[in-house]
């Protein structure tokens, strides 16, 4: 509580602290004086919840977690605000650094000129937020690394809650390729009553040449089950990150920076245009 109230009074020295470091990747400790307060200052900024970064998005809050009112307004636009929800440190937008994007610089600003121009807002609970857990398990008793993908669902009128969409790993890649193209049951096995099914089936390696061309592998259900059957075990997740598709025709990825800089929390890590709806999005993803 001690700490809130320094950061409370801290406040309206940040309305003229920050309007001139929010528009560039110059690191935030040049414009800040080492006074005591630094680590209040870093604290009150900083995006400390993925649900503060929403809030902060939407220009609904202000800093000190109190409402945006016409003195916060203009100090610090929605653009401002915006831009200081972006990663910063990302050497795309440094012009010194060799990983400069130009063309990433540019998307980046017609991404900002749109969500102000046409007030677009993240909802909440949307279904189109979409949370990715890197997670380590044991398969086997040795261990592995799978990426847990979940969304948001309502429940009735006033509920809602997180549901596993999609998992994707290294562990699913068991089928082999078939290079030869002879894997196949014939036409005339009907007539013979099928009986190469036992050595379609003993073809381990090879099985997804037996389904249907429209076949696709539920990883999913097949995560259910080696969890089930304790071929899997769940250790911890290691590392949490969100997909954001509720701007239209808009990705956005987010993620949390521990680090000491007002620049630091949930930020955004990237952004790049998109048609794909959330399913589709969720199989582009490496």
């Amino acid at each position: 509580m001690a700490l809130l109230s320094v950061c409370k009074k801290l406040l309206p020295a940040l309305f003229f602290l920050l309007p001139g470091i929010l528009n560039n990747s110059i690191s935030y400790s040049q414009t800040i004086n080492a006074s005591g307060k630094q680590n209040e200052t870093q604290f009150l900024v900083r995006t400390k919840q993925f649900n503060e970064f929403i809030n902060r998005f939407n220009y609904e809050i202000n800093f000190n977690g109190n409402k945006v009112d016409s003195a916060f307004m203009a100090k610090i636009p929605r653009e401002k605000m915006i831009n200081s929800l972006f990663d910063l440190k990302d050497p795309r937008i440094d012009p010194l650094n060799k990983s400069y994007s130009v063309s990433y610089v540019r998307e980046k600003s017609e991404f900002i000129n749109e969500v102000i121009s046409k007030k677009l807002l993240i909802y909440k609970y949307s279904d189109k937020i979409i949370a990715e857990a890197k997670s380590h398990i044991l398969y086997k008793g040795t261990p592995n690394t799978v990426r847990i993908f979940l969304s948001q669902e309502i429940v009735g009128k006033d509920m809602v809650k997180w549901v596993i969409s999609l998992v994707k790993g290294d562990i699913f890649n068991f089928l082999k390729s078939d290079t030869t193209f002879v894997r196949f049951i014939p036409p005339s096995s009907n007539e013979t009553d099928f009986m190469n099914l036992k050595r379609a089936l003993e073809d381990i390696n090879y099985l997804q040449y037996y389904a249907s061309k429209d076949y696709t592998p539920d990883n999913l259900a097949l995560f259910f089950y080696l969890i089930n059957s304790g071929t899997i075990k769940f250790e911890y997740t290691e590392e949490v990150r969100y997909h954001i598709l509720d701007i239209p025709g808009w990705s956005i990825s987010v993620k949390d920076f521990n680090r000491n800089d007002l620049n630091s929390g949930w930020l955004i890590t990237d952004i790049s245009r998109t048609s794909s709806d959330k399913d589709n999005y969720l199989k582009t993803l490496k």
